[in-house]
């Protein structure tokens, strides 16, 4: 590390609650990854077996132990998520960068959205803790529309997905864009709804499929 990164203050993850604009200027100029990634992987671990604890477990196979496992499954999905998640939606903002032409790196992307995970996580970690403690099939969060509003098909997917902490996510996404990806905030906000806006399309094609099998 040069020794002008070395005096750079470093990004604050917990920061990116109160102060989003303040970390992002410092990813810019400090890129850091790893510190970051073990706690918000921490945190999605402890969440996704959280969940799963409070998840009525339908066992017609008779599969032995199946709550055990289910646990070990949420646990590994904890743990590789969050990089998976991360390292995805870094290379498409990289390649979108490159085409116009932006100077922001793939490590300063990464770093941006290894800080911005930690809204996820507190997402996972709360409805965890939710579903732990009320119970619920682990699919409609309790901080989505979707708990307030019962419906089914395609809408359930477009509920689900109107949901706090993703929303907040999105609002992040384009802050980080503009202020780390070097892009327009018209065009940086562009991006981040138009993600946002793929994504309920699929999760709504998914939640219509699934209803159309009755599952």
């Amino acid at each position: 590390m040069s020794e002008e990164k070395q005096n750079v203050e470093k990004p604050s993850l917990f920061g990116m609650i109160l102060n989003p604009t303040e970390q992002f200027e410092k990813i810019k100029k400090r890129p850091l990854i790893w510190g970051a990634m073990v706690i918000v992987t921490i945190l999605t671990v402890i969440g996704s077996w959280l969940m799963s604890l409070g998840i009525e477990i339908q066992d017609d196979m008779g599969i032995p132990n199946m709550e055990i496992f289910v646990q070990i499954n949420s646990i590994i999905v904890g743990l590789l998520s969050p990089v998976f998640g991360v390292l995805i939606s870094s290379f498409i903002y990289w390649i979108i960068i490159k085409i116009v032409r932006s100077e922001a790196t793939f490590q300063q992307l990464f770093s941006m959205n290894t800080y911005i995970m930690i809204i996820s996580a507190f997402s996972i970690l709360i409805n965890g803790a939710l579903t732990a403690i009320l119970g619920g099939d682990g699919e409609v969060l309790f901080t989505s529309l979707g708990s307030l509003i019962v419906v089914e098909g395609a809408m359930a997917g477009l509920f689900n997905n109107l949901e706090v902490f993703t929303i907040w996510g999105v609002i992040l996404s384009a802050i980080g864009l503009h202020k780390v990806g070097e892009l327009s905030k018209g065009l940086a906000w562009t991006i981040s709804i138009a993600f946002f806006v793929i994504a309920i399309i699929f999760s709504m094609i998914g939640a219509a499929f699934s209803a159309s099998l009755g599952v």
